[in-house]
């Protein structure tokens, strides 16, 4: 999750893990994580928008 600090778009996150197929890639990671909160969407409202990016917010131990 460290990759997603910055926002990146699915390409950019499916070359990171070296991975082609586009439809496992959204269906059993990408769409996973945004469900559990670990990824969230830069345009929310517009999830197929082709400007869509995901990022990743790290939850820092140290704060209360």
């Amino acid at each position: 999750m460290e990759f997603c600090k910055e926002p990146k778009t699915a390409t950019e996150i499916m070359e990171h893990l070296q991975l082609t197929h586009r439809e496992h890639f959204r269906k059993h990671i990408l769409k996973p994580l945004l469900e559990a909160g670990i990824l969230h969407m830069t345009i929310p409202d517009k999830p197929s928008s082709p400007n869509q990016k995901y990022y990743s917010k790290l939850k820092d131990p140290n704060h209360v």
